[in-house]
């Protein structure tokens, strides 16, 4: 649980990029987030092309990296990274804004609830629990930026549901996209 506090209160700094870009424009989101995940991308080349930056990554990083990502896989900030920047690219500033709180923290309470209280285990080590509270978080966030209750629940149960299910692609990009899109369609066809 120390290591998930651990690696979670990171993942709380992402919250710099919904709150920077809901302060910026659009072009700066793209330029500066796009920035960010060519340095990470430049990163995870380097970790494989050079054996000594893997080494001093590993050293520094080991404490709070899963098992996949200590054996050379992308981190879990590049994939962030990723899903940051095509929310950007594809939303509009208030879906963008609401996707990326979603992935920040919908994703955290998920975790730690799921590990803390989780007792009905769904799928892998996912638990009823921890899904209920991504949904309920997502959903107050939503409704905080003052998206239409249907756009807004909808939001929640995809992020929710894609947050839950095991579908092969790091939910870090998933989850904010998947969401995304599911309000971005609601809007365009129903004009909320």
């Amino acid at each position: 649980m120390a290591r998930e506090l651990t690696r979670k209160s990171i993942h709380l700094l992402g919250l710099v990029v919904p709150i920077l870009y809901l302060f910026t424009s659009r072009d700066f989101a793209i330029i500066g987030v796009g920035g960010l995940v060519a340095l990470a991308l430049g990163t995870e080349l380097l970790k494989v092309l050079v054996p000594s930056v893997r080494a001093i990554f590993l050293r520094i990083f080991s404490p709070i990296l899963r098992s996949q990502e200590q054996k050379g896989g992308p981190t879990g900030a590049t994939y962030f990274l990723i899903g940051s920047f095509l929310c950007v690219l594809f939303f509009d500033k208030t879906l963008a804004i609401v996707c990326l709180c979603f992935l920040t923290l919908g994703d955290l309470c998920a975790a730690l609830i799921g590990k803390q209280w989780g007792r009905i285990k769904l799928f892998s080590r996912k638990s009823l629990e921890g899904s209920l509270a991504c949904f309920v978080v997502c959903a107050a966030v939503a409704l905080l930026m003052r998206l239409h209750p249907a756009v807004a629940i909808t939001g929640a149960l995809v992020a929710t549901v894609v947050e839950l299910l095991p579908v092969g692609v790091d939910d870090n990009i998933t989850m904010p996209l998947a969401s995304g899109f599911a309000m971005h369609l609601l809007i365009a066809n129903w004009q909320f």
